[in-house]
């Protein structure tokens, strides 16, 4: 290597002056050029740095925005069908005194309700229909129970939109009404309406609430119903028998998102976490475990231990 050196030095000295420069400036330039390469990554460093954390930040805002919209589309999807919970019925409805006869559909989506709420609300109109009472309105299927309970406050109907009642109806004669004892996890409408002589309406939302929770599993679960009322209770209780092992429980480790949020007593922030809880952590081992990773109070593991199970295979 040093013979190298010594010849190629010995060669340089042989060249004229302009040769000698033009090499000493080409082998400067090529060491430039290597010492920027060197030092570049270095100098802009940072600003790729800034550049990827907003690109990042674009990212998530982009991803959370997907979120609100996926959410507000199943939320109207479960408004249009009549299942709106009362927590998200309080979160879409802002309420204010109003006439159901003949309201513009832009008061009726001022309260909150949607475009397909309001069409079957006028066509309803069209064909004739009045709304007498307040509770005329809960008579639309796609208005939940919800929804009704939050509306029916500001409910203003004027008196001649009212049925007069004759004398025949203010003084029904009265019955005798014999009660039959009734296992309310296995009945079905009609066996409600003939056993217990529940009005029909009345015996539906019952069914319907007790597919959503899977069954009863207190008596006093049916004043969760609505219309289903205290003296009403007080009339049946009696003639009320539940069979706990007729109560179809929610697996935590296979129902998916959808069917966990379903339960009337799981809110949509439990449903996120208990999702979560076990994409991080694997299969729950027991129900417990809702109680204590403080995915639920005590008092609500209390309430929803008869519908849980689990399945760790």
């Amino acid at each position: 290597m040093l013979k190298k050196l010594r010849r190629w030095f010995t060669l340089f000295l042989t060249l004229n002056k302009s040769e000698q420069r033009g090499i000493l400036l080409l082998i400067i330039l090529i060491c430039a050029i290597g010492l920027i390469n060197l030092l570049l990554p270095h100098m802009t460093g940072n600003h790729e740095q800034t550049e990827t954390d907003a690109f990042k930040n674009e990212i998530e805002q982009f991803v959370a925005a997907q979120q609100i919209a996926e959410d507000s589309i199943r939320i109207e999807k479960l408004q249009n069908r009549g299942e709106l919970t009362e927590e998200l019925a309080l979160q879409k409805l802002t309420p204010f005194p109003f006439n159901p006869n003949n309201l513009p559909e832009e008061a009726w989506a001022k309260l909150g309700l949607t475009q397909k709420q309001i069409k079957t609300i006028k066509n309803y109109e069209a064909k004739g229909g009045k709304f007498k009472n307040k509770e005329d309105l809960k008579k639309m299927y796609s208005i939940s129970d919800a929804e009704y309970m939050i509306l029916e406050p500001y409910i203003n109907i004027p008196p001649e939109f009212k049925t007069r009642v004759s004398q025949s109806e203010k003084k029904p004669s009265v019955k005798s009404v014999r009660y039959l004892s009734t296992e309310i996890n296995a009945a079905d409408s009609a066996t409600l309406v003939h056993s217990l002589h529940l009005s029909p309406w009345i015996a539906r939302r019952i069914i319907k609430y007790r597919n959503l929770l899977g069954g009863f599993s207190t008596p006093e679960q049916l004043k969760e119903v609505y219309g289903f009322d205290s003296l009403l209770y007080r009339k049946t209780r009696r003639y009320i028998m539940i069979d706990t092992s007729l109560i179809v429980k929610l697996d935590i480790n296979k129902a998916g998102f959808k069917e966990i949020l379903r339960h009337p007593y799981i809110s949509y922030d439990i449903t996120k976490k208990i999702v979560n809880y076990r994409a991080k952590n694997g299969p729950f081992t027991s129900t417990e475990q809702l109680s204590g990773a403080d995915i639920l109070s005590e008092s609500l593991y209390i309430k929803l231990e008869p519908y849980l199970s689990v399945d760790a295979h």
